[in-house]
Order: structure tokens, then sequence, then C-alpha cells
């Protein structure tokens, strides 16, 4: 299942798609009542019919969005909202250990400056779960989340003058800010276990790598194009402590990939067939040989259309969505 919107300046539409392992089809997923603009960010589906997505929902009295979710049952979707805290809130990304367990995150803005927003669904309804605020930090989001089990999690992020860390221990969210350049963001994580985790993303002159290994977080980082222009890791999967894939792309646009050994990381074969890829957003992986990446394709800049790109373990095949 995919979710996302439709692409004028203010999307009007929710989207949704579902995979038969041959080819994909659109699923209706209307909007709140007394909205107009709605955003489809993120989706996980903790069993073949069950799914929770989230995103943000703008009412039509012109007040901010709030946090948007989603509940599909297998046979068909209901949106409503959050816990949605403050003026304005937006999720961003989900991840759902059990079926009765999910943990969401994004940001929510108390008065005038944006926090990091941490939701909690336990099957029945939605919880903000309090989460530290980075010291002397103005501005503060969350991108991204995984949840190996109920009692651990990380989300990742930015405080806009670097990344965010957050982790869950099943009583309690901690913060941690490693070291990076200010123009530095996280945009993807994945965790096994409670003992390994890779997060990624970019420096704005280099791809970026914190892993996690139970007890500290240490960089690297992965290979990029040879001249390329602001090379940024958007997304993460990985199946073991020693089987990641990562996806990014550049401004030029030209995408890329890397896979994580357990060691070193290492460039990934960019050989498609059925259309050249624009840009990569999401990543998610059931096996070392198997793996979809969502993007855009474009024979020209003015034409982006979203596809996927299935990952065999030696090349790519793109299928257009529906």
């Amino acid at each position: 299942m995919a979710v996302g919107s439709n692409t004028p300046t203010m999307p009007t539409q929710l989207a949704a798609e579902q995979w038969n392992g041959k080819g994909w089809s659109r699923v209706t997923m209307p909007r709140p009542a007394g909205t107009v603009n709605v955003t489809g960010d993120g989706v996980a589906c903790p069993a073949a019919r069950e799914c929770v997505a989230v995103g943000a929902a703008f009412p039509a009295k012109g007040t901010g969005p709030y946090a948007l979710a989603g509940f599909w049952n297998g046979a068909r979707w209901t949106t409503g909202k959050a816990a949605a805290p403050g003026t304005s809130s937006e999720l961003f990304a989900i991840s759902c250990p059990t079926a009765a367990s999910c943990y969401a995150v994004g940001y929510y803005t108390p008065k005038n400056n944006s926090t990091v927003l941490i939701e909690h669904w336990n099957g029945k309804s939605w919880t903000r779960q309090a989460a530290p605020e980075p010291r002397g930090a103005s501005f503060a989001e969350l991108v991204a989340v995984s949840c190996p089990k109920t009692s651990f999690c990380v989300a990742v992020g930015t405080t806009g003058a670097g990344v965010l860390i957050e982790r869950w221990n099943g009583k309690s969210w901690s913060a941690a800010v490693p070291a990076a350049p200010s123009s530095s963001n996280l945009w993807g994580v994945s965790c096994t276990s409670a003992t390994s985790c890779l997060a990624v993303g970019g420096t704005g002159k280099a791809t970026l790598a914190e892993r996690w290994n139970g007890k500290t977080w240490s960089k690297s980082s992965a290979p990029a194009p040879a001249g390329g222009d602001a090379p940024w890791l958007q997304s993460v999967s990985c199946v073991s402590a020693t089987r990641c894939l990562a996806v990014g792309d550049e401004l030029t646009p030209r995408v890329f990939a890397d896979q994580w050994n357990g060691k070193t990381w290492k460039p990934v074969s960019m050989a498609s067939s059925g259309a050249h890829l624009g840009d990569f957003e999401e990543v998610q992986c059931l096996g070392a040989s198997s793996c979809v990446a969502l993007g855009s394709v474009s024979g020209f800049s003015a034409a982006w259309r979203s596809v996927s790109a299935f990952w065999n373990g030696k090349s790519w095949k793109v299928v257009p969505t529906a």
C-alpha cells in the first residue's frame, strides 16, 4: 500500500494505491469532512487487511492544518483527526510494530515555533507522547520513524540547525543531537532491533549516515555519484544488521542507491528497465534482493509522474503507478 496526494499547488485529494504482485490499482481514500486541502505522507501495514496512514488536513475555515490519520480495513479507507495538538500539526511518518501499537511523528505548533510531535495509536485512539525538545532550538520536526518492537523506536528529523534523533525505550523518549554541520538533515531510518539502526540524510555537500549499536551513534558517509550536486539519501530499509538499502537523489536531478553490509557502504548499480528514474522518495525491502522504491520519472523536467522501482539484487525495474 502506498499513499500520497494529487499535485496542484495545494493538494485537494488523498491518493492510495495497492500492489497485488503484478500491478498497482487505485483505492479510494476520502478526505476528512470539512477540509479543502490534504496531504498523505506515510503509511504502515501491520497486517494484510490493516493499514494506518498519516498526513495533514486543512479545514475550510482557514485555520492551520491538523494531523490526519487514515485507516484501511482491507476493503475501504476512513480518515479523520489524530490527536492534533497546537495551532497547526502534521504527521509525516508512521511505524506499527503491532496492529494495536503504532507510533507516528511530525511537528506541531504550540504557539509560534514548531516542535516535535509524537503520537501513539493503541488500536482505539490517538494520544500525544511527551518528547524532549532540543535545548536552544527554535524549530524542530521529525520526518521518519522505525519501531522493530513496541518497546523500542527511533525517530529522526532536524532542529533547523542540525540533525535530531529521538529514541523510545518503552517508557519515555530521549533526544540526541549528533555532531553534524548545521545544514544537515536526516530523512530516513530503519531499525531491525534495539541494537541495530541506520539513519540517512545529507549535509548539503555529502551524504550522511548515522548508525546505532545499542549504546552510541557513529557517523559515516555513503558513496554518491562523482561530480554530483548536493547528494541526499532520502530513505533506508534494513532486513538485518548487515543488509540495508538506501536510496537518494541530487539536485541534478539524478538518483543513486547504496548498500550497507554491516561494515561498509557500497554503491548499487542504477541500471534500470522500463523508464529513466528522476528521483527517489521511499524504499521498503522484504529481503536483500526484494525491494521497492517510490519516486518519479520524466523524459523532461516539466512532466514528472510517480513510479515504483523494484530491485532484484542486480537491477531496477521501473513500473508506473496507477
